[in-house]
């Protein structure tokens, strides 16, 4: 049985543990956009600020993944791939505009939704209250 609690506090979680990563992203690429000065940010400063936006949004997922699989408890892989993707999709419809939907967009929603599970799993793996052998079905 689906746990509408657990998908309902893991998206809400996920969302905005994604808007504060969106927020410090766009307070390093200010920062490194205003620190030309040093020759090693102007040669790697937006590599560098979509990195740290990148691993930062896996790690909020992840997050929700996490808060998702605490108030599952059973079946936390099958919460975590719907709380992953209705984040991701949630984030993609927000960002994007019609018709700019491209094989990136795929990887994100897939990438997304892979570290959402792993939240999942992390939880499921350091957790006392949840049944090993119920993740699946």
């Amino acid at each position: 049985m689906i746990n509408w609690k657990a998908i309902i506090f893991g998206w809400i979680t996920t969302v905005l543990a994604g808007l504060m990563n969106n927020l410090i992203f766009v307070l390093i690429a200010a920062y490194i956009a205003n620190s030309k000065s040093t020759s090693l940010l102007a040669e790697y400063g937006d590599p560098l600020s979509y990195a740290v936006g990148i691993f930062g949004l896996f790690i909020a997922m992840a997050f929700g993944g996490f808060v998702t699989a605490f108030f599952a408890r059973e079946r936390v892989v099958l919460h975590g791939v719907i709380v992953g993707f209705l984040a991701s999709t949630t984030s993609l419809a927000l960002s994007a505009h019609v018709g700019e939907l491209s094989f990136v967009s795929l990887l994100f929603v897939v990438f997304a939704t892979l570290f959402t599970v792993i939240g999942c799993l992390t939880w499921d793996k350091f957790s006392i209250h949840t049944p090993k052998a119920k993740q699946i079905g």
